[in-house]
């Protein structure tokens, strides 16, 4: 259960998409999975909460979930995630609720629902600096909603990165269009 946390809190998926989750959309070589499924108490969708397909470029932590399952899940079923205690792939998202509030509790941290497991993962990316446009690519937000839910976690990236980019062009651009001397 606790790969099942980290690559939550790593791939920024929906939980419904991470239930559904299968081998099939999972590139290992390439760091890549296709997300274009979801499972909504216990009914599969062929599609996402947005109807649009993604692919999504893994960064290391969620990459080294996924191997770790390779192992575990991928001879015995078409999942990616199955429930420890039962061997089979999640029918829905109750067990992993029950199993997220009961550790939240044995680490004493308030409630938070699983949903900010995904926004962890969109904060994380902006906080480091990466694009904003890049970001909402693989969680599947437009620009708009990026801008307007996010936003305020993006100037604490920066650290002057931004300036200093655009003093550097505008430094070259003005060079030898001074007067001499």
């Amino acid at each position: 259960m606790v790969d099942y946390f980290e690559f939550a809190f790593f791939a920024g998926l929906r939980p419904s998409e991470q239930s559904a989750l299968q081998w099939v959309d999972v590139n290992l070589r390439a760091g890549t999975m296709r997300v274009h499924r979801a499972r909504v108490l216990t009914e599969d969708k062929p599609r996402t909460k947005t109807h649009r397909e993604r692919l999504v470029e893994l960064n290391h932590r969620a990459l080294g979930v996924l191997l770790r399952q390779q192992a575990r899940t991928l001879a015995v079923g078409a999942e990616v995630f199955h429930n420890p205690r039962t061997g089979c792939a999640y029918i829905d998202e109750q067990s992993q609720r029950r199993a997220w509030l009961h550790a939240l509790q044995a680490a004493g941290v308030r409630y938070c629902p699983p949903k900010e497991r995904r926004d962890t993962s969109v904060t994380l990316a902006l906080m480091v600096g990466a694009n904003p446009v890049w970001v909402a690519m693989p969680h599947g937000h437009s620009v708009q909603v990026m801008m307007r839910d996010y936003v305020k976690w993006i100037p604490s990236a920066d650290r002057g990165a931004n300036l200093a980019a655009l003093n550097a062009t505008l430094a070259r651009s003005t060079e030898g269009t001074e007067p001499p001397d």
